[in-house]
């Protein structure tokens, strides 16, 4: 799989994706309507960059997104008030938002 297709978004009562160790470069906005969604599991791809639609997975508890190509964290991120693992080793992140640390 090179991309998530944008139907994903159509799954409203989805609680758990695992789509680990695939050669994903993106993520559709669409992800942003799963918000029902409580684990995210992404790790072992080839993404570059979290859409801001991130935020709105209130739901979220679990998101793995190590072992990417991510440069960035949105600042959405924060949104996650329920997320208890956040795990985003082994990317190309060089700056913290010091936002992030309002999720401990």
């Amino acid at each position: 799989i090179l991309s998530i297709p944008i139907s994903i978004g159509n799954l409203l009562n989805l609680e758990k994706l695992y789509l680990r160790n695939n050669e994903i470069k993106t993520i559709p906005f669409e992800i942003g309507n799963l918000i029902n969604l409580k684990e995210l599991d992404l790790k072992n791809n080839n993404i570059v960059q979290m859409p801001i639609q991130i935020g709105n997975l209130i739901n979220l508890e679990k998101l793995s997104l190590h072992n990417n190509e991510i440069k960035s964290i949105p600042i959405e991120i924060t949104k996650l008030n329920n997320l208890i693992i956040l795990n985003l080793r082994h990317n190309f992140i060089t700056i913290i938002i010091d936002e992030i640390y309002n999720l401990v």
